[in-house]
């Protein structure tokens, strides 16, 4: 096993927020097949993303400065604030509409920014036709070791809230100038990115830019980084890789083209229900 854990490269962003969403790259970090991230500045009460289906993945979002609306046909519906995370398992197939709003605190007037950063990943085949799972947690209801936020898998003997069932890590670091974190892979845990949300990052002699993405060397060695800004906060993302295909139609990922038949056809059957 390698001492440190270097990147790879800096994946670039389709459309400036996209950065996992081509074949090439969500066969090199599977069961990771997407994630897209960034900020943005309203002057409104933000935006919606009418009602889309998935299936065969679950998906992580987690999000700042702004609160999340949702609803799905598996009849889950809410309100998350500012600083929340939400987990769906979409299994055998889900319609569901996301709106981001104005904080619920928030003056009613005048400009406002927000961050989202969603993950999808590829779900077992015992799990790629299950039922809809859902779930989310408060700001405050987040696992935290000092300065690490566990919204999943397991840091310093804390483990994430959510039942997710793939061996995965997933963290939101902060950092303060000058300051230093090592982190010891999980093991089996040797593929996986660094995206930092705010501020800029030194792994190695590889520098990590503001709303930049770094693919990780594949091996269980230590992940040391440096802050180079005032504050420094990044999402580190690991996982065991899959070794099952990949089969995509939008956002239904599954692992064999006869899950993903059957799941188009539920989908369909939910949307004439639901629509």
């Amino acid at each position: 096993m390698k001492e440190s854990r270097n990147l790879k490269r800096i994946q670039e962003a389709r459309n400036g927020i996209q950065h996992i969403v081509n074949s090439e790259v969500r066969n090199e970090l599977k069961p990771i097949v997407f994630f897209d991230a960034g900020k943005f500045n309203n002057t409104a009460n933000g935006f919606k993303i009418d009602s889309h289906p998935h299936s065969g993945i679950g998906i992580i979002t987690y999000f700042h400065g702004t609160d999340l609306h949702h609803s799905d046909s598996g009849h889950n519906k809410g309100i998350i604030h500012d600083g929340g995370v939400q987990w769906i398992r979409a299994g055998g197939g889900v319609w569901h509409e996301e709106a981001y709003r104005r904080k619920h605190d928030a003056p009613l007037l005048g400009s406002w920014s927000g961050s989202i950063h969603q993950l999808w990943v590829q779900l077992p085949p015992e799990f790629e036709e299950s039922d809809v799972a859902y779930a989310n947690l408060k700001k405050e209801d987040i696992p935290t070791v000092a300065n690490v936020k566990v919204i999943a898998g397991e840091y310093q003997g804390t483990t994430g809230l959510f039942d997710i069932p793939l061996n995965l890590t997933y963290l939101d670091v902060y950092l303060n100038e000058g300051e230093e974190w090592s982190f010891k892979t999980p093991k089996g845990q040797t593929t996986g990115f660094i995206y930092t949300r705010e501020g800029e990052l030194a792994l190695g002699s590889d520098l990590i830019a503001n709303s930049s993405m770094g693919i990780l060397e594949n091996n269980e060695g230590h992940i040391k980084v440096q802050a180079l800004s005032k504050e420094s906060h990044f999402i580190l993302v690991t996982a065991e890789p899959s070794s099952f295909p990949i089969l995509a139609q939008g956002g239904q990922i599954h692992t064999n083209r006869a899950s993903l038949e059957r799941s188009l056809v539920r989908i369909q059957e939910l949307g004439l229900i639901n629509h």
